[in-house]
């Protein structure tokens, strides 16, 4: 069994009535720098912790819609878009994604697969542009975005077996409006209000020496930022498309941590009152182009880029007020040392006849996570993703979109010395999700 100096080093029992600065391997440490970032969970393809697309045409030109912005969900992606649709449109979206390949392996003997294989994910939006006016409004509530595995069973450094999970889930309300100028250009805004929220376990029936199994329940928090977008014609085929979202804190609040301090005579202890902050949704940049190569024909392009550097580089965990007076409080600062991320997407649409149009694209964005600061419950690691959809007019006001999105496998191979994981333990992540949309103008 491969031994982890840093790990059983920093993690002496502190002295009774002390404040707990456990180092990472302890009682919350694990937990903390895997929560650098709250961006639904599981094995829904990603670019890091947002999703590809949001919408079903969306995800099928692999997110390189921008612009285009053609649905009421466009308050996430170009709320300019919005200023396109009317006088009334709405979007009803779902989606599920599988974990075809979603495993950890170490040296302790573990190669397992995720036991959460079905993750769901799904939106609803309307906009109304009211008879002869150049503005609309619109809202829309839906999956932002997540990260979190569930390992049910893994060998453990302590020689026991035991569970290892994080379920992170983000939902976004976003409000907004958008018009239209005399000369054809959109412009939009809309308020992102983010709310997000956590449950996870790290070993919590393991209690050994310095170690102290966690599970944590019920912290959450939002906050508010805004989105901005433009939409501008550059000739009667090509059009331009921008955003920019701020960065915005999300610190969560009131959960409930048990700590399983067995190996210290007290038993499970109850922490009533748990923080964590340092956590952020990064400022983000989007740029694309839509050229309409003949009246069938459609190339989309955009260029995102996410400031993880400056979102992501550390978070902090406090838990107090334990039911055990003879329990310390926790305090625990975790580095994460996200890198910035570039996304290419590229996406082509053909209009079969009037009333169906089929979409293909591929995404490309490298890994934001430094492999010193990977875990088995935080490897958002997917890096390519193949997509296809098709859209279906079912009547005058009624349609049908369809995507499938295809993440190809990618393997890290990694040393964390803040986790109990041993040597060269390895990550691997490979997903499809199918999508489907209907849509209504009237």
């Amino acid at each position: 069994m491969t031994r982890m100096p840093e790990f059983r080093a920093a993690n002496r029992e502190p002295p009774r009535r002390a404040v707990h600065r456990p180092g990472p391997g302890a009682s919350g440490g694990l937990l903390a720098a895997c929560l650098a970032c709250l961006p639904p969970s599981g094995a829904q393809a990603s670019n890091g912790l947002n999703l590809i697309g949001y919408g079903a045409e969306s995800v099928a030109m692999a997110g390189a819609d921008v612009a285009i912005a053609a649905d009421t969900l466009a308050l996430n992606t170009n709320p300019a878009g919005i200023a396109r649709l009317g006088p009334r449109a709405f979007d009803l979206h779902t989606a599920v994604a599988h974990a075809v390949d979603v495993s950890h392996a170490d040296d302790f003997g573990n190669d397992q697969s995720v036991s959460n294989r079905f993750i769901p994910v799904g939106g609803v939006g309307y906009v109304h542009r009211p008879e002869g006016s150049r503005c609309a409004w619109g809202i829309a509530l839906f999956g932002q975005g997540g990260a979190g595995f569930v390992y049910e069973d893994l060998n453990t450094l302590f020689g026991t077996v035991d569970e290892l999970s994080s379920l992170v889930r983000i939902a976004r309300l976003s409000p907004g409006v958008a018009c239209e100028s005399a000369g054809g250009v959109h412009v939009g805004a809309a308020l992102a209000v983010s709310y997000a929220d956590i449950e996870q376990k790290i070993f919590p029936n393991t209690s050994l020496g310095p170690f102290f199994g966690t599970d944590l329940k019920g912290a959450s928090g939002w906050g508010a930022t805004i989105k901005l977008g433009l939409l501008a014609p550059l000739s009667d085929t090509l059009t331009l498309g921008a955003t920019y979202t701020p960065k915005v804190s999300l610190p969560l609040r009131g959960g409930r941590l048990v700590s399983n301090q067995s190996a210290a005579g007290r038993g499970l202890v109850t922490y009533h009152d748990v923080d964590i902050d340092g956590m952020a949704l990064p400022d983000e940049a989007s740029l694309g182009l839509a050229w309409r190569v003949s009246p069938d024909w459609l190339v989309s392009a955009e260029l995102t880029w996410l400031n993880w550097s400056d979102a992501a580089t550390h978070s902090t965990l406090t838990a107090t007020h334990p039911d055990n007076p003879a329990a310390p409080p926790i305090s625990v600062t975790s580095t994460l040392d996200w890198r910035d991320q570039i996304v290419l997407a590229l996406g082509v649409a053909w209009r079969y006849d009037a009333e169906t149009t089929v979409f293909g694209g591929i995404n490309v964005a490298r890994n934001p996570i430094p492999s010193e600061h990977l875990s088995p419950i935080l490897a958002p690691i997917g890096e390519k993703h193949l997509t296809l959809g098709m859209k279906r007019a079912l009547n005058r006001e009624w349609a049908l979109s369809l995507a499938m999105e295809y993440q190809f496998r990618n393997t890290v191979t990694y040393t964390n010395p803040d986790l109990p994981l041993g040597q060269n333990a390895t990550e691997r992540n490979e997903s499809v999700a199918a999508h489907a949309m209907f849509g209504k103008r009237w």
